[in-house]
């Protein structure tokens, strides 16, 4: 039963360690997915980085939703997906920088 939960401790361990690894962070250009960068359906939180990928915050926090009307700069932490060639981040940490 010991050695069950010893492996069972490091399996855990093992999988919080990958997803901690998976984080990247990006710097871009706020904008509306649908209004400013016409990638999405309806409007939604973006960004557009250096090299020109656009992806959408799927839990921007309120100040970085306002700040996309403005134009603002977002540095964003998180998690990378893509489906039908749209890419999202479940952001962990989100700070506008302009």
């Amino acid at each position: 039963m010991k050695q069950l939960l010893a492996i069972l401790a490091l399996t855990v361990a093992a999988a919080a360690w990958t997803l901690a690894a998976d984080e990247v962070e990006l710097t871009g250009k706020l904008g509306c997915g649908h209004c400013t960068y016409k990638i999405t359906k309806g409007c939604a939180t973006a960004f557009k980085t250096a090299d020109g990928k656009i992806y959408v915050i799927t839990n921007p926090a309120d100040a970085i939703k306002q700040a996309q009307f403005d134009g603002g700069t977002v540095k964003v932490t998180g998690t990378v997906t893509e489906k039908d060639d749209l890419l999202t981040v479940q952001a962990s940490k989100q700070v506008l920088t302009k």
